[in-house]
């Protein structure tokens, strides 16, 4: 039975954590966690192992998430270096943290796959990137798929498009909060009230997303099904258009993906 290890569980960590194991990834007893701020939460909660440090995790997990921020991630991976399994799967879920430089700071003989999960893993719907260092044999992929599956849909992309990923599904759900936010601003202007105007643009935005994805049809073709000549539609695109709605979408990506990069 594979043993899976988290260092870190803050809201991240602890989403991701839930969803394995309401989607039985894993079983509670074959978890082992370390949090600083939370362990016996943890505990008391999902009834899971709680480990007194991260060496404890280190040495069971035959899956590692590391699930920190960034800032003490060096210092954490010198930490561990000596008590990682051989072959183990070591999982990132930290922003700009390369697999070079993790390679560079464990036990060789460890498999790094880095990731980057958005915050609907809180709800099983993250949309996650992932790229796979060295030496993963199919199986290997096949579990980390899974797993990552387990709180979302997964996306094998090269590592240099990393800070692309960010800009259109990391901070994603930030600009959607933004837009429903605009959306209901508007509707209260028109008289709707706030919490049924943000009700309603959700579950449109949603709904219309999920068009995309499940007819495989272009954005702008399905823009066109809805624009009827002199329509109301027409009348708001040419509205956004006019004051720079497309532009200012593709500044906020290409602004978002530099950040990404330092």
């Amino acid at each position: 039975m594979m043993k899976v290890g988290f260092i870190g569980v803050g809201n991240m960590g602890e989403a991701i954590l839930g969803a394995a194991i309401k989607q039985e990834f894993v079983k509670e007893q074959e978890i082992f966690a370390f949090a600083r701020s939370k362990n016996s939460a943890l505990k008391d909660k999902f009834g899971i192992n709680v480990c007194d440090n991260e060496h404890e995790v280190a040495k069971n997990a035959d899956l590692l998430i590391i699930a920190i921020k960034p800032a003490g991630f060096e210092e954490l991976l010198k930490a561990i270096k000596d008590d990682t399994k051989d072959g183990a799967i070591i999982l990132s879920v930290a922003s700009g943290i390369s697999i070079n430089f993790m390679s560079e700071r464990l036990n060789k003989n460890v498999k790094i796959v880095r990731s980057m999960p958005n915050v609907a893993a809180a709800i099983s719907q993250s949309v996650t990137a992932i790229c796979f260092g060295e030496n993963f044999t199919h199986e290997d992929r096949k579990i980390v798929m899974k797993f990552i599956e387990s709180f979302g849909s997964a996306h094998e992309i090269e590592e240099k498009l990393f800070a692309a990923f960010v800009a259109i599904a990391g901070s994603l759900p930030a600009y959607v909060f933004v837009f429903i936010e605009a959306l209901a601003d508007g509707a209260v202007l028109e008289g709707m009230p706030r919490l049924k105007a943000y009700e309603i643009a959700s579950r449109a935005v949603a709904s219309s997303a999920n068009l995309i994805s499940q007819t495989g049809k272009h954005p702008a073709q399905l823009k066109d099904a809805v624009c009827s000549p002199m329509g109301t539609t027409i009348e708001a695109i040419a509205a956004l258009e006019k004051n720079g709605f497309r532009n200012a979408v593709i500044e906020a990506v290409k602004a978002c993906s530099k950040k990404a990069k330092l």
